[in-house]
């Protein structure tokens, strides 16, 4: 039994994708596009966490309030 070389796919050089911005404009941009990204995914995440927080916390009040 052999094993065919050609049909192993190769990865890519780690230098491809970690090319760095060169000038100061280019890695303002990139750090705003991080953050907005950042600022994206809590929003993402608070929008699902709050309203859970809110019945949970309501729940309880209601338990323990009487």
């Amino acid at each position: 039994m052999t094993i065919d070389e050609s049909a192993v796919a190769a990865s890519r050089p780690a230098s491809e994708s970690t090319s760095r911005p060169s000038t100061s404009e280019e890695r303002w941009a990139a750090w705003q596009a991080k953050g907005a990204a950042h600022d994206r995914a809590f929003r993402r995440k608070m929008a699902i966490a709050a309203p859970v927080l809110l019945v949970v916390a309501a729940v309880v009040y209601t338990l323990l309030g009487r």
